[in-house]
């Protein structure tokens, strides 16, 4: 009776330890089903493959790493490098026939034909480095320039070249800045600020400098520069003499003043060969067609 008890007892104790066996296995192995897997360098809650990288779904919902802007390749040039400087004042309807005026459709067909021909536009850092090391960043180069300061330049040429990712340099007559059609100094911030253009000196009062004294041209640098390099916190390089009058001296004082550049409206495309401070301009008028316009830069 007593062995039939103790037998009894044994087999009471062994089915309850199997029991509490298994509910402690059971709650085990539901916290390691829980927890994340960890696989290599695997991180916190990734679904991570056999290879060891994460999987299709999770590496397309993660954001790529933004790729570094392309810069030029300046390639040296064998023979001395000529390249077209273009002259342009008011971009807007054009008033009584005067070819100063280019409509802002036929400039924006102008820019979207060098755009297509390949054209890469120079800053005036990139057209000095151009003309003193004959070195350039691509096979086509192009320098566009815009005389005078004129507000339509502002308002319609600047909303284009950016449009198209193109540089333009402006030149300011700054004793003429805020006047009537002129650009203020309110537009020649927010251009330098938003859209990285040019902004260059024109003299103070749009002055003859081929008849002007020593003095007079001296002051008409030396303070246009003054007035740029303050409002706008740059070193102002080029001067555009003013309706490209210059004369044997005009170069060195711009030099001594601290321009590294000098343009003229002498017909032609810019070299070396000319001097740094009497660069040729090709002057561009209204009524161009994309063909007539390219035959004329010299691209045909």
């Amino acid at each position: 009776m007593k062995k039939t008890l103790l037998f009894s007892i044994s087999l009471l104790v062994v089915a309850l330890a199997g029991v509490l066996f298994w509910q402690l296995f059971s709650v085990k192995a539901s916290q390691t089903a829980q927890r994340p897997i960890k696989v290599g360098r695997h991180v916190k809650n990734k679904v991570i493959n056999k290879s060891g990288t994460a999987s299709k779904k999770e590496a397309a919902s993660t954001p790529a790493a933004s790729e570094p802007a392309t810069e030029a390749k300046w390639i040296k040039s064998d023979t001395p490098i000529k390249f077209p400087i273009l002259m342009y004042h008011h971009i807007a309807d054009v008033v009584g026939g005067n070819t100063l005026f280019v409509p802002a459709s036929e400039f924006k067909m102008e820019m979207e034909t060098l755009k297509q021909a390949g054209y890469y536009t120079l800053s005036p850092e990139e057209a000095y480095r151009v003309l003193t090391t004959n070195e350039k960043p691509a096979e086509k180069i192009v320098w566009l320039t815009f005389d005078d300061g004129y507000k339509n330049a502002h308002d319609a040429a600047m909303p284009i070249l950016k449009e198209l990712g193109m540089k333009g340099s402006f030149f300011i007559i700054s004793g003429m800045v805020g006047d009537e059609d002129k650009m203020t100094e309110a537009s020649l911030l927010d251009m330098k600020a938003t859209t990285g253009m040019a902004l260059e000196s024109h003299t103070v009062h749009h002055v003859d400098l081929g008849k002007a004294s020593t003095a007079d041209a001296t002051m008409e640098l030396t303070t246009s520069k003054q007035y740029l390099d303050q409002l706008l916190k740059q070193k102002t390089s080029v001067i555009c003499y003013p309706s490209g009058r210059y004369n044997d001296g005009t170069g060195h004082i711009a030099e001594q003043a601290g321009y590294k550049l000098g343009l003229t409206t002498n017909p032609g495309l810019a070299s070396s060969a000319d001097g740094l401070f009497s660069l040729n301009r090709v002057r561009i008028s209204y009524g161009h067609t994309a063909s007539s316009f390219l035959s004329l830069i010299g691209d045909h």
